[in-house]
């Protein structure tokens, strides 16, 4: 029986959640179509959200919008532009990508503001066209979703790039987060769940309760780790010839 943990990364990693955002309803209503016809060709999954307002897709979105996957969205609006909404949730830490579909090319300098993926204008763009860069788009999603990690607190789902991870540290079957820029983060979930989600990735297990991205390694020295943002860990004697061997890859320092 699966892990929640191991259920929930495998469903980040799959799924494409998407923001569509256009006062024009028939319009929007076509655009989602088009993407949940190609995804399912491509054998994508897609979960969609459509709003008519900015400020209503703003208000609703706002807890989730670090587990967005891609915002399509319209240039025009009576009340705020697309480029206002985009660049609000930029400021709420959104990385997702975000296409625009507007009616004027002389809007496309402006909206690299918010580094967009692409920027559809509504008289020009083609059926064809649209499948090649929406394939695209979902490429570059699942390429990213391979290097994020994601958890469960306080009854939202979080998504961290893994980039960003130190170490991970676990006491008591609670998982703890270290990040590079002092965030913490803390879940419940058994390290050696978590290590399955990872392993593909830049980290070494070194002790039964600790794991390291090994980018942050600055040298090893007997029994401990020191890393290059200041932290001295415990290496175990059954996990250091594979940190060594590791270390080696790298051209890490080992003091012996």
């Amino acid at each position: 029986m699966k892990d929640k943990e191991n259920e929930l990364q495998e469903l980040c990693d799959k799924n494409i959640n998407i923001l569509m955002c256009n006062e024009n309803e028939c319009l929007m209503e076509s655009y989602k179509y088009l993407i949940s016809y190609y995804a399912g060709v491509h054998g994508y999954s897609v979960d969609i959200a459509v709003y008519e307002s900015g400020k209503e897709a703003l208000f609703c979105e706002e807890d989730r919008a670090k587990t967005l996957d891609l915002i399509f969205i319209g240039w025009e609006y009576r009340y705020i532009r697309g480029i206002n909404i985009a660049r609000t949730f930029r400021k709420n830490d959104c990385e997702a990508e975000i296409i625009f579909l507007g009616a004027e090319i002389e809007n496309i300098l402006d909206s690299f503001q918010v580094n967009p993926f692409y920027y559809f204008v509504e008289k020009v763009v083609t059926h064809e066209k649209f499948e090649e860069i929406i394939m695209k788009c979902f490429s570059r999603i699942i390429e990213k979703k391979s290097n994020l990690l994601c958890f469960t607190q306080n009854g939202k789902v979080n998504r961290i790039s893994l980039n960003r991870i130190v170490y991970l540290k676990v006491e008591h079957r609670v998982t703890q987060i270290y990040c590079q820029d002092k965030q913490e983060f803390s879940f419940y979930e058994s390290l050696k769940n978590v290590e399955q989600n990872i392993k593909k990735n830049n980290f070494v297990r070194i002790h039964r309760g600790y794991i390291v991205n090994l980018n942050y390694v600055d040298c090893v020295d007997k029994g401990e780790l020191y890393m290059i943002t200041g932290e001295k860990l415990p290496v175990a004697r059954n996990y250091k010839q594979d940190l060594l061997e590791r270390m080696i890859q790298q051209e890490k320092t080992i003091l012996l």
